[in-house]
């Protein structure tokens, strides 16, 4: 991979890395593969957050991220996950757009919830001067698996949006990509709440996590996390 190659980023907790996050990560390989776009996907867990006392260690996270990406064309990023609380995505967007360089395209991938949420995040739209954003639609669990995506962006942020994934690569930050492919409606915290009971849950996983968390007794058991 070149220097100047896209950077791609999928951040998130990964507790546990389930089949939606590698969904995504491949729907973002097809597309670049389908524009010819030679890309780097990361994968960016995060720090232990400290409003979550019974979050995973990364030890464990990390663990579940090499054997879920194991065989695929994807790596992961620990710029983050060891650093002490709290963190902030645009302390470690910084700190990985300083490695890259400013020229490198770098692209933040999200789903339609956490954009929703960004003006709430510390610098909150400070990060496209960073990066760019690519987001998927958020679909929750318990919803209609029939619902369309829908998506908008606020007022000051439609001047940003763009409809071509080319030019993302053309510039190193400051768009926003609203992709219209709908993830599986998976999430982490209904997958260890369940997984103990639901088979259903299961199937929300990679098999290699399924493995590691029976060896583990990371979810599911009787102390369902470990530090």
């Amino acid at each position: 991979m070149t220097e100047t190659a896209p950077l791609i980023l999928l951040g998130g907790s990964f507790d546990p890395i389930h089949n939606g996050h590698l969904w995504m990560a491949h729907e973002v390989y097809r597309h670049c593969l389908a524009l010819d776009i030679s890309a780097e996907i990361r994968f960016l867990p995060t720090a232990r957050s400290p409003f979550k006392h019974t979050q995973t260690s990364a030890k464990h996270r990390l663990a579940m991220l090499r054997a879920a990406l194991r065989d695929t064309p994807f790596g992961i990023d620990r710029t983050e996950v060891y650093s002490p609380p709290p963190t902030y995505t645009l302390d470690t967007l910084t700190r990985i757009r300083a490695r890259i360089g400013s020229a490198r395209s770098l692209i933040f991938v999200m789903g339609q919830d956490s954009l929703e949420s960004l003006p709430r995040w510390k610098g909150g739209y400070e990060l496209l001067a960073l990066t760019h954003l690519w987001v998927f639609p958020r679909l929750e669990p318990t919803a209609n698996p029939q619902a369309q995506p829908s998506m908008t962006l606020a007022a000051e942020l439609t001047a940003r949006h763009t409809t071509t994934l080319q030019s993302l690569q053309q510039q190193p930050s400051g768009l926003i990509y609203l992709d219209d492919q709908m993830p599986p409606a998976i999430s982490s915290s209904h997958t260890r709440q369940h997984l103990a009971t639901t088979e259903l849950f299961k199937n929300s996983l990679p098999k290699r996590v399924i493995k590691y968390n029976e060896s583990t007794k990371l979810y599911g058991f009787t102390s369902p996390y470990e530090s």
